[in-house]
Parts: C-alpha cells; sequence; structure tokens
C-alpha cells in the first residue's frame, strides 16, 4: 500500500491534521465515506470537547466491529487534539505531560533478493541508524536474518515482521530457530493475528510483538492479562486516535510493560508525529516505528528534530502540517486535497 490518507478539520478558527491508516483491502473509499457521515453528524458540536466527541463518534459507528470505523474516528480525534495544541500554543506531548525524546527505528520495505537488502542495512548503518526491522517473506525470512547476521554483525538491533505468514507449528518452527540470531522480537508470527493462545505460546519462546489488528482497550486487556506478548505495538491510525491511545497506555503503565509504536514503512508523517507526542509524554520504555529515510521537508513543514536514533516533536499541537495543494494520488481522477474540506466543526 503506497497511499495515505489525511483529514484536514476547520473548528473555532483553527486548522487541524489527522492521518487514517487505510488498511482495511488497501482502500481509502470506505473510510472516505465513514469520515463524512461521521463529520455531518458531528456540525455544530465544540471541537474543545475532544474526549466527549470520541465517545460520541465510537457510539455512532459501533455495530459490534472495528477496523474501519475506528480508523475513521483516528483520524478526526488526531486533528481534534492537533487543534487543542494550537488553541493552547503548547505541543500535544506537553499537554499531557512530558517531552522526552523518543527512541525510532526504521521500517524496511520487502526487498526482492537478499543482495538488495543487504545493500540497504549498510547504507542504513552507515548513515547511523541503529535498529531496523525486516518485512521480507516469511517463508524466506529466516535464511536473510542469518546471512545479515553472519555478514553484518550483530552491532546493531534488528527484528522480523512475518505479517501473520505462518500457522502456529510453522511459527512455533521459526522463532525457535531464529533465537539464535538475537532478533529484538518477532512480529505477528501466526495467522490469524487474533489467535491470542498461540501468541501466549510462542512468546515463551522469545520475544513477540503484535498489536496493530487489536482495535480496543478490551483486546489489549486481554493480551496483558495473558502476558501474551514482549512488546505492544498500537497504531494511532488505527485503534481510534489520541484519545483512545491516553487509555491504553493508563493500562500499559499498570502492567509496566514495552510499547513499540507501529506505522507502516509508507506511513505519512503525520500519524508518526502523532504517536511521538504519545510516546514523549510516558515515562514508558517506547520505540517508535519509522520509514527508512528523514522526514520529506520537501511535503511537511515539521517543528521538531529528528535524526536517525531519535525523534523529538514540537508544537504548537502536533507540530506538523503538509504542504498544500498535496500531492496527487497516482491512479486517480481526484486528489488528497479532496480530503481538507471532509469534517469541519462549529463556529469558522
Amino acid at each position: 500500500m503506497d497511499e495515505q490518507l489525511f483529514i484536514k478539520l476547520k473548528a473555532g478558527g483553527y486548522e487541524g491534521w489527522g492521518e487514517i491508516l487505510a488498511a482495511a483491502a488497501n482502500t481509502r473509499e470506505p473510510y472516505i465515506a465513514l469520515v463524512n457521515r461521521i463529520g455531518n453528524n458531528l456540525l455544530g458540536r465544540n471541537e474543545s470537547e475532544v474526549e466527549h466527541i470520541w465517545e460520541l463518534m465510537r457510539k455512532m459507528t459501533f455495530a459490534g466491529g472495528y477496523g474501519i470505523a475506528t480508523g475513521a474516528i483516528s483520524g478526526i480525534d488526531i486533528a481534534l487534539w492537533d487543534i487543542a495544541g494550537k488553541k493552547r500554543k503548547l505541543p500535544i506531548c506537553k499537554i499531557l505531560g512530558g517531552q522526552r525524546p523518543v527512541k525510532r527505528y526504521a521500517s524496511l520495505s520487502r526487498y526482492k533478493d537478499i543482495f538488495d537488502l543487504k545493500v540497504v542495512i549498510s547504507k542504513l548503518l552507515d548513515s547511523g541508524y541503529r535498529m531496523m526491522k525486516l518485512h521480507q517473506p516469511p517463508g524466506e525470512t529466516l535464511e536473510h536474518v542469518k546471512v545479515i547476521r553472519k555478514e553484518l554483525g550483530y552491532d546493531f538491533e534488528l527484528a522480523v515482521d512475518l505479517n501473520c505468514g505462518f500457522r502456529y507449528q510453522a511459527a512455533r518452527n521459526f522463532v525457535r530457530k531464529v533465537q539464535r540470531f538475537e532478533l529484538k522480537w518477532v512480529e505477528e508470527p501466526v495467522w490469524p493475528p487474533d489467535d491470542y493462545h498461540s501468541l501466549k505460546k510462542l512468546n515463551k519462546l522469545g520475544p513477540v510483538a503484535a498489536g496493530e489488528n487489536f482495535f480496543s482497550v478490551f483486546e489489549y486487556k486481554r493480551l496483558l492479562e495473558d502476558d501474551a506478548l514482549s512488546y505492544y505495538q498500537p497504531d494511532v491510525t488505527k485503534i481510534g486516535g489520541i484519545t483512545a491511545v491516553i487509555e491504553l497506555l493508563t493500562l500499559f503503565r499498570r502492567y509496566g510493560v514495552l510499547v513499540a509504536f507501529h506505522n507502516r514503512p509508507l506511513n505519512g508523517w503525520i500519524g508518526i508525529t502523532a504517536s511521538s507526542h504519545l510516546a514523549s509524554a510516558t515515562d514508558l520504555d517506547c520505540v517508535i516505528e519509522t520509514p527508512p529515510n528523514e522526514l520529506p521537508t520537501g511535503y511537511f513543514r515539521f517543528s521538531g528534530t529528528i535524526n536517525t536514533k531519535t525523534i523529538v516533536v514540537g508544537g504548537p499541537g502536533l507540530g506538523i502540517s503538509p504542504k498544500e495543494p498535496l500531492p496527487q494520488s497516482r491512479g486517480r481522477r481526484w486528489n488528497l486535497t479532496r480530503i481538507r474540506a471532509l469534517t469541519k466543526l462549529t463556529r469558522q
């Protein structure tokens, strides 16, 4: 998926930006339709009542499921928090209680062979990156990890994402065999992703990470109570935005777990920045998944600082906004700038 979905929300004389990870069927259309429907029902509401609006959106869209509904809520909620920060002239992280540097890592795309992968990792190491995550085909990942460790060494952190590529027995075999290569974690090793029991059993063999496909605090609570994971991976653009993750971080703090905020390699930097504000404000051990490059300043205004190891977010609000007009979506007859007027709340 190489498309991004941003929301521009206007309320109380301010503009806020949000992002949705359009993961369902890798298409944006159902998210856009639901955002339009939600937006029509929010007209006239007080944009300052962020938590109340979140509750209203969740009740409005709840039909026993998540996914597209919580994704649409995510974009609107992030934009509301952006506005809240701008009104108070503060970064969101400071509203939430802190402004610490956050550790980042490079999340790699899938490469056609081990030779291309080695070249990319070598260049990233030369640039200063010290942690990377692979997205190679599950059946080839073990061999690729073996080659990388043999030829490039162990002086950097390495994780793998199997994208739910195995059933339990195959996942068990993989986790057992790969441990000698000192991986930071094995991410989503088993299909289906909500097979809690298998995740728990695999996590006893080696560190397992998951979370992008869990959409409520109650799903996470079940995982936490079972000690099913080593790293918990909420995605602020899928689970319901900043408001939802604030509640989740409170739960994480109670259990004292490690948090690795999820973003896809081609996620937009608005969602990454929202995750960074949340991580920056908590005392939990957090790391942020990012693309293997610096923030593209040709497309975004960004008030924080970023290097190959850390992100320090600024403000006011998110401290990031796209430079308009937004690039035209490839293969589409309409432009992403169409999203900018989807939702307008209260008085302008």
